[in-house]
């Protein structure tokens, strides 16, 4: 936020988290030439008016740009009597905290520029709307937010990725939260994203969750050069394959949760809600530089892996037998089992030479350092150290998917170069 020589801010509420329900949070930061004169002020107690100083403009007439305290104070008295205008103490590298709704403004007097840093904060449950005039709040679309912590759910709001570089970052060894179904049911269809990036073994991998309504789709067949897995965590989808794009004859496969389909690189494809209630499904999706000839690959395999994973559970018998053994196009090796770990039971940290990709479907286990709750997505690069174990009152059931390729001379000696530069 950079504000000139004898420059206003006129009073205002900030319009992405001024919510009437609160839940948001706004932290201003001071960076150059900001001191107690030409920092924020506020109206004391204004983030419970249930309204923006904007909108209470209007409604008295007065003009938007008008910023004089009297002004102001003869809007927020429409609320309380006894309002008042307090201006903090604040300097180069303090911040201020306040409440999303607060009604706030500024004046930079001094002949330097103010430069501060604004950062917006909500809960993950607070959808975070776009403002229109005169006095609205537009559903869609809605602004792009970051999810810091904790666990959003899905459909809630636009979920953006990280800002990354212009190369592919490396995917680290990590754990992520898979959403929460919305408690409001999505309109259509909404998207997280959870990585994408690069390992030793994929030139490019990408993974996201996504939630499809009743009756919805999230786009016509397509291709694309990648091979993909998709995973059904909750709810029943319908999986549609083609011979190509605008085939009329379209296969038709029902899975449900723990189910999950292989698609070989242009491979035409889509899927759609059949059921009366949300399906939740995560996808994984990959390429390298070289892969294998077409006709030596494997062909689409559409597993029912549900029977398997909801089996009970043997204190004896972790591993549940081998679902998918396969080299594709891209991959020498794309294995996959299924797991059930009874409570006290899991594996000690180690290092694989090859991708691992675990999806957990229920109960709760420690990995990483931290604990992890159902459902969830693991990632572990080759050579990552990883261990587990059961920590719940019930089994924790995953699907494991190993993706392995042997590297080649030159991609050998290019990843060498990254770990060199520490990249």
């Amino acid at each position: 936020m950079i504000r000139r020589p004898d420059t206003e801010h006129p009073f205002h509420c900030d319009v992405e988290s001024c919510s009437a329900d609160g839940g948001f949070l706004t932290v201003w930061l001071g960076l150059e030439n900001t001191n107690s004169a030409s920092g924020l002020k506020f109206v004391r107690g204004s983030h419970r008016y249930g309204a923006t100083v904007q909108e209470i403009k209007a409604t008295l007439g007065i003009n938007a740009a008008e910023n004089s305290d009297a002004a102001v104070l003869d809007a927020a008295r429409t609320f309380a009597q006894d309002a008042t205008i307090v201006q903090p103490e604040v300097s180069d590298g303090a911040a201020l905290v306040f409440d999303g709704r607060a009604w706030h403004g500024s004046h930079n007097p001094f002949a330097t520029t103010r430069v501060a840093l604004l950062l917006q904060y909500a809960r993950a449950d607070r959808p975070a709307e776009a403002f229109d005039r005169p006095f609205r709040f537009k559903t869609e679309p809605r602004p792009p937010v970051l999810v810091v912590s904790g666990r959003s759910p899905i459909g809630v709001n636009q979920i953006a990725r990280p800002p990354g570089t212009r190369r592919i970052a490396a995917i680290p060894n990590a754990a992520f939260d898979l959403p929460e179904l919305p408690a409001k049911p999505v309109a259509h269809f909404a998207s997280m994203p959870h990585f994408r990036g690069r390992t030793a073994k994929i030139e490019f991998m990408d993974a996201h969750s996504s939630v499809l309504a009743p009756g919805a789709s999230p786009h016509p067949l397509h291709i694309h050069v990648e091979e993909e897995i998709l995973i059904v965590v909750s709810g029943q989808a319908e999986l549609m394959t083609a011979d190509d794009v605008g085939s009329e004859s379209v296969r038709r496969e029902t899975m449900n949760a723990g189910d999950f389909a292989y698609y070989p690189a242009l491979q035409p494809h889509t899927l759609v809600n059949a059921s009366d209630g949300p399906v939740l499904y995560t996808m994984l999706k990959w390429r390298n530089q070289r892969g294998h000839a077409p006709d030596d690959a494997s062909k689409m395999a559409f597993v029912r892996a549900s029977d398997t994973l909801f089996a009970a559970a043997d204190p004896g018998n972790r591993n549940r037998g081998t679902l998918l053994n396969t080299r594709t196009r891209w991959l020498d090796r794309l294995h996959c089992h299924v797991s059930i770990v009874a409570p006290g039971v899991g594996y000690a940290p180690h290092a694989d030479r090859y991708d691992v990709a675990i999806v957990v479907f229920s109960g709760a286990i420690e990995t990483l350092g931290k604990t992890i709750s159902a459902p969830a997505l693991l990632y572990h690069p080759a050579r990552a150290v990883h261990g587990l174990k059961s920590i719940g009152a019930e089994p924790a059931r995953y699907l494991v998917f190993e993706l392995d390729k042997a590297a080649s001379r030159w991609s050998a000696l290019i990843h060498a170069g990254r770990n060199l530069l520490g990249r």
